[in-house]
């Protein structure tokens, strides 16, 4: 049964997401608003602009990106793993929170009370709800986004079908791994796999709140097609274009 501690999680979720650390990176050491270059996305790959554009090294540039981008994977994660710890310490043993703080966490990151409008794009913060649930389907979504993204080109669409089939392979995967090594919370199987579904499903619809504009480009033929076979050439700045 759900209770009450969906509400405090979806708080913590959102105000944990919301921190904007690539805002905070680009304005303390460029001293300048991300928001002014690049895509003006608050995120790691605008981070990688922003130094590109102000001539830092470019070696500096993507190591400074990276690193961002881990962090905004940790606010989803932590977002989660402290939602649950707060309610099997302290509260009503509710395995949903997982669902709300973690959908909670993408939706602070893509719009932050901080910043009061539009942040990142919500990519890196949903990884780290994937992290939560098993580190293994970091490299399984890779592996997937780039086979769609192959076949599709578009990363906006790339994105949203990738989590949709993440959705479903941590379902099916509840089947074959127990809920105490994946959650280490007691809830059956099939709540279990009901809630990672549900959680995906929600940061999923979350992830399409920040891809208007991207959706606009592709019906308008101004969006750009990803080369993501050039990663393999050394070309990574051609191959998410």
């Amino acid at each position: 049964m759900i209770t009450i501690d969906v509400l405090w999680a979806a708080a913590l979720g959102y105000l944990l997401g919301s921190i904007p650390i690539a805002w905070i990176v680009v304005k303390l050491w460029l001293k300048i608003d991300i928001r002014t270059v690049g895509s003006k996305n608050v995120g790691g790959r605008n981070v990688v602009r922003a130094f590109q554009a102000h001539e830092k090294p470019k070696g500096l540039a993507y190591t400074v990106g990276i690193i961002e981008a881990i962090l905004d994977m940790l606010k989803g994660f932590f977002a989660m793993w402290l939602a649950v710890w707060i309610s099997y310490s302290f509260s009503q043993a509710d395995p949903w929170v997982i669902a709300f703080a973690g959908s909670a966490a993408v939706l602070g990151h893509n719009w932050t009370v901080w910043l009061w409008g539009p942040g990142g794009k919500g990519v890196a913060s949903a990884l780290g709800s994937l992290a939560f649930f098993n580190p293994v389907f970091i490299p399984i979504w890779l592996v997937s986004f780039f086979v769609l993204g192959s076949a599709i080109m578009y990363s906006a669409i790339t994105y949203l079908v990738s989590f949709i089939v993440m959705g479903v392979i941590i379902f099916f995967w509840t089947w074959i791994v127990s809920p105490m090594e994946m959650f280490l919370v007691p809830a059956d199987t099939l709540e279990l796999g009901l809630i990672v579904m549900i959680t995906m499903f929600a940061i999923t619809l979350v992830v399409l709140s920040r891809q208007g504009e991207n959706f606009r480009k592709i019906k308008s033929g101004e969006a750009k097609k990803m080369k993501l076979w050039k990663i393999f050439q050394g070309k990574a700045d051609e191959a998410m274009k």
